[in-house]
């Protein structure tokens, strides 16, 4: 019984199977057949219509020679002129008879017949023949078809001048039965000229008799037939083609046809062939079909069990056949089997899109929502925002806190994120501690007030074994289409509203335009250091520093400046914080430190001997390796250590106090003077400032430029070079611009000044110059006398 179903299956399914396709088969075969051949017949009627137009407008020109002819004719005129009516009408006959042309009729200006070929005719039709004479005035001549009485014909009209227009003569073609059998002849088509209306009526036609009248009974039942349309004509079907001949009185068309019925003859008898052939093919299948199906039994209960094997863990195509045989079996196995591999392949595709930590899609799933949000905001013409969150200081929460605590956050943080979102936003995280989240349907406006809510419940402190972590974020918005066309662009300008954020401190920044610009141009000062340094774009100018009591000069600042061949000179302030972000200071304080020793080296050559300072960023006191490059730029140049003074800031030992103290000590070691520079703008404390090895305070110079005695910065002036000699340091004063400012410090007992009003930072040629002038002069400053 199994085997007699699943045999019949297989005939059932292989011959219907086969027979579903030969149907298909002929059917698109056929239609496919109908279609080329009525396109191939339009295409023929179309070229047909093109020659009826060269033909109908050759007629108009051999008619139009022949009433010119008459026209210019003297005697003629002289007839006209005269209103001789038997010389007119004779010479009308004569000329009409020579151009084959049946009516000749002469109107005066007014509209009025004067002489005929056919007077019956012509005032039987009563044509508008004033209306006609006007215009072929307005155009000199002119060439028409109008119906008179019961006929159509081709009419010319030119003037008959004497030598103004005394009036005008017509001349016509038949429009009937021999004209449409000669367009016959040349186009192919079968021509009919009829006059449509209510009550159709054919003029003539090539067609025969009785097509005529079931062409009239056609455009009865559809008197607004379009070109293209089929009429079907007695025998057959027949692609129409019609063409307003532009008569008045009546109106007339002309009618191209082709019998489409005639041309799909041929292909109809080779689908009858194709049909027989076909039954033989589905009856050959049958016999195939039983002896196939009856070889597959045994095999498939040999599949059974190497199913069972599969569905161990092997994989295999899903069967859907609900059946008590050896193929239900098969099907079971093998549904066991996919049912097993879709939830392996679902755990690869979940671990591949999502994060493993937070569980949120990952930077690859995130980027595909952000496309599709992008289309959907396309089409709907509604605006989405897009914002990337940044847990600051996590560094420090892992450091301190440890790893474990980092990942708590991070899911906790997810956690909230994901509460407060609605259905259609996606949260994601980037990697790190970047998360993102993008609001569909949301404008800039509606999206911050959203993000500002978010951030307060992010910002609520966790609870952790006992402790309390609390958590603050940077934000970045941008917002479609307002900051960017596509996907990849918003992102890019959320990051940089991001890193806006960071970099001022700022909890929420919106992106704004240009500054995609300016994050292109900082990502060009990145890549370009290397060539910069290579091609001599960089450069170190030196500022010159007097000891305040003697006004003695043997110290410099080493200051560096860079002029980039397409963005001209960058400022250092950009430059440099640039080049910090980017991890690459080292790469820069390396050559600043081997010119500027190098250059200590080159003067004492040439009997300058001055102290030269070299600045130094948070990131290279975080170096342990500086100290060694340092000692090796020395060795290299041969220079003492205690010719070089290290300026460091306070903000870059408070970054990691514990290392930043481990280098600093090996410097002092080595024999390196060292310098808090910007001192009174960081947040340094007095007892971590007694701990630190250094030689020197440098006031800031946001409290010296405007230096007076009774000015608000005094005592802050006063106070800091007292604690600094209290603590056994000397004092540099950066920012000295004016004389009062000079003279105040002198008076305060501040060590050393530098600024404008001693010398801008200059060049190593124009330094020289200037300490060669300082030494010649035996009052070295008198503008900073007393």
């Amino acid at each position: 019984m199994i085997k007699a179903s699943f045999s019949r299956r297989i005939i059932v399914l292989l011959v219907g199977a086969l027979g579903l396709a030969q149907l298909l088969t002929l059917g698109a075969g056929l239609g496919a057949t109908h279609r080329n051949v009525r396109s191939d017949l339009s295409a023929g009627m179309r070229v047909a219509e093109s020659v009826f137009e060269r033909l109908y407008t050759a007629r108009f020109e051999q008619l139009g020679q022949s009433v010119r002819v008459l026209a210019a004719d003297f005697g003629f005129r002289r007839a006209v002129a005269s209103g001789d009516a038997p010389t007119m009408v004779s010479a009308l006959e004569n000329h009409a008879a020579r151009a084959g042309a049946t009516l000749a009729v002469l109107v005066d200006p007014d509209g009025t017949v004067t002489a005929a070929t056919d007077t019956a005719a012509v005032l039987e039709g009563a044509p508008a023949w004033s209306a006609i004479v006007a215009e072929a005035a307005r155009q000199e001549h002119v060439a028409v078809s109008i119906g008179i009485g019961a006929t159509a014909y081709q009419l010319v009209a030119v003037p008959v001048l004497a030598p103004e227009p005394i009036a005008w003569l017509f001349m016509g073609f038949p429009i009937d039965a021999a004209l449409a059998a000669e367009l016959r002849e040349v186009s192919g088509c079968e021509v009919s000229f009829v006059v449509p209306g209510a009550l159709p009526r054919v003029l003539a036609s090539t067609l025969a008799p009785p097509h005529q009248a079931a062409l009239a009974a056609a455009l009865e039942r559809a008197p607004a037939a379009q070109p293209g349309d089929e009429i079907e004509l007695g025998d057959g079907s027949y692609l129409t083609r019609h063409r307003a001949l532009g008569l008045s009185g009546a109106p007339v068309e002309v009618l191209l046809q082709k019998s489409l019925s005639a041309a799909l003859a041929p292909y109809y008898q080779l689908a009858a062939s194709l049909a027989a052939l076909s039954a033989i093919v589905l009856i050959i299948a049958s016999i195939a079909g039983i002896a196939l199906a009856r070889s597959i039994i045994e095999p498939l209960r040999r599949l059974v069990a190497a199913a069972l094997r599969i569905g161990e863990g092997d994989y295999a195509a899903q069967v859907e056949v609900a059946s008590a045989d050896e193929v239900g079996q098969l099907a079971a196995t093998f549904n066991t089997m996919q049912r097993e591999i879709a939830e392996r392949e679902r755990r690869i595709v979940h671990q591949a899109h999502h994060d493993a930590l937070t569980g949120l899609p990952n930077r690859w799933l995130a980027d595909d929502r952000l496309n599709g949000a992008h289309s959907r905001a396309q089409r709907s013409r509604r605006p989405f925002t897009i914002a990337i969150l940044d847990l600051a200081r996590f560094k420090q929460i892992n450091d301190t806190l440890g790893h474990h605590v980092g990942d708590t956050v991070l899911q906790e943080t997810a956690r909230r994120i994901a509460a407060r979102a609605r259905r259609s936003d996606t949260v994601a995280r980037l990697g790190g501690d970047d998360f993102l989240i993008i609001l569909e349907h949301s404008g800039l406006d509606e999206a911050q007030v959203f993000i500002e809510a978010l951030r307060e419940s992010l910002t609520q402190p966790i609870e952790l074994a006992g402790m309390r972590v609390a958590l603050d974020f940077r934000i970045g918005l941008a917002c479609y289409p307002d900051h960017a066309a596509d996907g990849a662009s918003l992102l890019r300008r959320a990051e940089i509203a991001l890193y806006d954020a960071k970099d001022n401190a700022k909890r929420l920044v919106v992106y704004k335009p240009g500054r995609d610009e300016g994050h292109l141009r900082q990502l060009a000062i990145v890549g370009n250091l290397p060539a910069a340094l290579a091609d001599g774009q960089l450069s170190l100018h030196f500022q010159p520093k007097i000891d305040c009591r003697s006004g003695a000069f043997d110290q410099a600042e080493a200051l560096v400046r860079w002029v980039h061949p397409r963005f001209g000179f960058i400022p250092p302030d950009e430059f440099i914080s640039i080049i910090e972000q980017s991890g690459n200071i080292g790469l820069l304080t390396g050559w600043i430190i081997d010119r500027a020793v190098g250059q200590c080296r080159a003067w004492r050559d040439e009997g300058i001997d001055v102290r030269i300072s070299i600045n130094l960023s948070a990131l290279d006191l975080l170096d342990i390796a500086l100290p060694q490059r340092l000692a090796d730029a020395l060795l290299r140049h041969q220079v003492a250590a205690h010719r070089i003074v290290l300026e460091i800031t306070e903000s870059a030992v408070m970054q990691d106090p514990e290392t930043a103290l481990d280098v600093l000590v090996k410097l002092r070691s080595t024999g390196f003077r060292l310098a808090i520079d910007d001192f009174g703008t960081g947040y340094s404390s007095l007892a971590q400032l007694r701990r630190l090895p250094v030689d020197e305070l440098k006031i800031d110079k946001s409290f010296i430029l405007a230096l007076a005695p009774d000015s608000e910065d005094a005592a802050i002036v006063r106070s800091t070079i007292e604690l600094a000699h209290t603590l056994g340091l000397a004092v540099v004063a950066e920012g000295v611009e004016t004389a009062v400012g000079w003279h105040t410090l002198r008076e305060f007992g501040c060590d050393t000044a530098q600024g404008y009003l001693i010398s801008r930072p200059l060049p190593v040629a124009e330094f020289t110059a200037w300490y060669r002038a300082q030494q010649r002069s035996n009052d070295r400053f008198p503008e900073l006398a007393a």
